[in-house]
């Protein structure tokens, strides 16, 4: 219903002008339809923006990466992943990540909740995709006001812009990799039906078993990691009328996955965390915090805040490269699991020269609901010959440990301006809708389902509007963007819940009994107005080809980001990354100035690129830990100021025209400082009643006056070689260095670096009218050990040495 509603609006905007003068000669339609270049950038409207640190990676490669999006780009210069199993990862730019990291697909948000936690899936897919663009500098504006990083394109071909050329257009592409048995079959066509209407058929399988590994100990050393499969299911449809002065198209795609969730103790399964007393003032004079423990303030915090478990979890040993997941992990049986369906609607339409003034007007519409479940492995906690536990984990498996539901609107309108001289420009407006929760069930000793929503149900609104223009004098390109966005964030509250918890408070004559009324005590009524906030972002930048063979750019930016709701009222447990996680509603709208400075180079022989960058941010939000037991945090968002610089680039040579050698690398630094007080472990003199150990007192401090980041990846160098044999015989070697990383966060442990040799052989010929390709890869040859410090599970090692051989069809 909601589909055809949006369908019905995109065609009163387009108001049946795709066909106006459709009497053209056939070189101007041959001109509007040509097919575009495959590096083009389209998050970047116009290509003399380009600048040295944009990045296109094209399908070709995408077909024998990663799955996952951000394993997908980490061969990229400043890109690393948050890897979480085989399921599940995200890209870190720059040492930037989530929210600061926008995501797209075709040049809309990505709807999922993939920013709250490293094991969600980004419902987006590489295998199918055209190209994935990395976009930097003005250009970011037009969809975020917080990217300084960077803005991620997912550019597929579900909504055709063109008709075939022959009438139809196809892809097949199958692939084996040895490691895990993976198996992915994925295709996609496209068929023109009379001379105005194509539609689009594509989808995805992909099925992966646990990864293999040189070994890993838990509790006796294995060769593989368990949790760590794969399912997914894609399919997507979609219908366009093309004319010759734009199209409008509509696309239907549904995505599953099913995956595992490594690394989890058992142990913490029935863990609460007490950071709020309810015997406290705070709850004799507020009670709505018990229903809704998110509008707590700082000084609710307990003084020493600690975790109920009834399990021995404080007496595992650490994490550690010979001990990943701190204790004895039971493997004879799968551990928790992933459940996730996305369901999304996208039309877009585009119309040229609607009227004297605007060169054309483009329309995108996004409509998404997600939804995922987590599921209980049904595992005891505790040794099994505790029949009683062991009894009540048996009826806990298959059962829902966790949902997380996310229905989402995206539509953004722009109007690009008919060129003044050599000036271009793009204006233009979005509105956004996300409506989110999630919860974690409760079963009590008749398993009984009761929920409490660690994230409260709420509306997430933003209104924006943006512009970007570009300038060419001579040799000189000037760019200018700004954007400007509005935040509205209700929270639904139950109001019978409310009246439960105040009345009792409000009007204690109407809860008399036989021992007479509830004392009159003072109390304070819950704020419950909407969180509103407004962020302004600006960006300007300058490219000087002062040679034919040189480009100089200097991008300048002024990044604003208001709070996330995750940030605002997340409040429980996430036992996925072992943590229990703290929103701060007080938190404040976070700033940024930035500059980057690049260089690039290319001539018939050589080519080069460098990149710097610095980023100083105020009021930056981070998840501190306020409490550590074990291996099992508490985490609390804060804010403090912050800055991260880097430096990327790479340097080619030909050393003949069919073999080329490029040395890469990159560096990135982060560093927190102006922290606020903090909780630190304090003797009080006394003896633990239950332990015998000596106790402790937990009190707020000042804390380092400069601190690490968190999770920065490793610097990096790296060495590649391609060569072209022939027309048909292609080859290439790469070798990557990532160095030790032991330039850590408080309570995060140093993580050892690796060497990582790939080898690739690729193959190409024609079938008839069909061109084919096949290739042969050879990953981590050397099959290290390779853990990732910018993963939330940095201790769990990575994929090992593998094969795969590909087949892809073009017809």
């Amino acid at each position: 219903m909601f589909s055809r509603k949006i369908i019905v609006l995109s065609l009163m905007v387009v108001n049946g002008s795709l066909f106006a003068n459709p009497v053209e000669t056939q070189q101007e339609l041959e001109e509007i339809l040509v097919k575009e270049k495959r590096d083009n950038i389209q998050a970047s409207p116009f290509p003399a923006g380009r600048k040295s640190s944009d990045v296109v990676v094209s399908g070709e490669k995408l077909k024998t990466r990663s799955a996952t999006l951000g394993n997908a780009l980490a061969d990229e210069l400043g890109v690393h992943s948050n890897p979480f199993g085989g399921g599940a990862s995200a890209p870190i730019i720059r040492g930037q990540e989530g929210l600061r990291v926008k995501i797209l697909q075709n040049g809309t948000d990505v709807i999922d909740m993939s920013h709250l936690s490293p094991d969600h899936a980004v419902v987006t897919d590489t295998l199918l995709a055209q190209q994935v663009e990395l976009v930097r500098g003005s250009s970011t504006l037009l969809y975020a006001t917080a990217s300084p990083a960077g803005v991620v394109n997912v550019v597929d071909e579900r909504i055709p812009t063109r008709m075939p050329e022959k009438g139809y257009k196809g892809e097949l592409g199958v692939r084996y990799n040895t490691n895990g048995n993976e198996k992915v079959a994925a295709g996609n066509i496209t068929i023109g039906l009379g001379d105005h209407v194509a539609i689009r058929a594509e989808g995805l399988t992909r099925n992966a078993h646990n990864y293999k590994v040189p070994g890993i100990n838990l509790g006796e050393t294995i060769n593989y990691v368990p949790d760590t499969y794969n399912k997914s299911h894609v399919n997507t449809f979609g219908l366009s009328f093309i004319g010759s002065r734009g199209y409008l198209g509509a696309s239907y795609s549904l995505r599953r996955d099913n995956y595992g969730l490594p690394g989890h103790n058992h142990k913490y399964d029935e863990c609460s965390a007490h950071i709020i007393d309810p015997d406290r003032q705070s709850f004799s004079t507020r009670p709505y915090l018990i229903p809704y423990p998110h509008l707590m303030e700082d000084g609710d915090i307990l003084s020493a805040p600690h975790f109920h478990c009834d399990s021995s979890h404080a007496s595992d040993p650490g994490h550690s490269h010979e001990h990943p997941y701190g204790h004895k992990h039971d493997h004879s049986e799968k551990g928790p699991w992933v459940d996730l369906v996305s369901k999304r609607t996208d039309v877009s339409g585009e119309l040229k020269q609607p009227f004297p003034g605007l060169d054309k007007v483009r329309l995108k519409m996004t409509y998404a609901e997600y939804y995922h479940d987590e599921k209980d492995a049904g595992k005891s906690f505790e040794d099994e010959r505790d029949i009683r536990s062991h009894t009540r984990a048996l009826k806990r498996r298959g059962r829902l440990a966790g949902t997380f539901d996310n229905i989402g609107f995206n539509t953004r309108l722009e109007f690009f301006h008919t060129p003044v001289g050599n000036l271009n420009g793009v204006w233009g407006a979005q509105y956004q809708s996300q409506k989110a929760d999630a919860a974690i069930p409760f079963y009590n000793d008749t398993y009984t389902a009761k929920e409490t929503p660690p994230l409260v149900s709420h509306t997430n609104k933003q209104f924006s509007l943006f512009a970007l223009e570009q300038y060419r004098h001579k040799n000189l390109t000037f760019e200018v963007g700004a954007r400007a966005e509005k935040q509205k964030t209700p929270v639904h509250y139950d109001d019978q819940i409310l009246y439960t918890y105040m009345d009792r408070y409000r009007n204690p004559q109407n809860h008399c009994g036989f021992f007479g009324c509830p004392p009159e005590v003072p109390y304070v009524e819950p704020d419950l107005s909407t969180f509103k906030s407004r962020a302004y972002s600006y960006a300007g930048s300058v490219l000087w080809d002062f040679h034919p063979d040189y480009r100089l750019s200097l991008s300048l930016s002024h990044n604003e980001r208001t709070p996330a709701p995750m940030e605002l009222y997340f409040h429980g447990k996430h036992l996925a990354t072992n943590t229990f996680q703290f929103g701060n509603k007080n938190l404040k709208k976070e700033r940024s100035n930035n500059i980057e400075l690049g260089l690039t180079h290319k001539n018939d022989r050589w080519d080069a690129q460098i990149t710097t960058y610095y980023n100083r941010f105020k009021n930056y939000i981070h998840n501190e830990t306020i409490f550590r037991r074990n291996n099992l945090f508490m985490r609390r968002f804060t804010q403090s100021q912050a800055k991260f610089y880097g430096i990327e680039g790479q340097l080619g040579y030909k050393l003949t025209p069919n073999h080329k050698i490029t040395l890469w690398g990159d560096y990135v630094r982060g560093k927190l400082f102006d922290l606020p007080k903090e909780y630190q472990k304090v003797p009080n003199g006394r003896t633990n009643v239950y332990t015998g150990l000596p106790d402790y007192d937990y009190i707020r401090v000042e804390t380092d006056k400069e601190r690490n980041a968190p999770r920065v990846p490793p610097a990096r160098l790296g060495l590649r070689i391609n060569s072209d044999f022939s027309e048909r015989w292609s080859s290439s070697l790469a070798y990557t260095r990532a160095f030790t990383q032991n330039k850590v966060s408080k309570l995060e442990s140093p993580t050892h670096g690796y060497h990582l040799l790939d080898f690739g052989l690729s193959y190409r010929n024609k079938l008839g009218k069909s061109n084919y390709k096949a290739t042969f890869n050879a990953n981590n040859l050397l099959n290290q050990k390779i853990y990732i410090h910018s993963s939330y599970h940095s201790y769990v090692p990575q994929i090992g040495r593998n094969f795969s051989v590909g087949l892809n069809v073009e017809f």
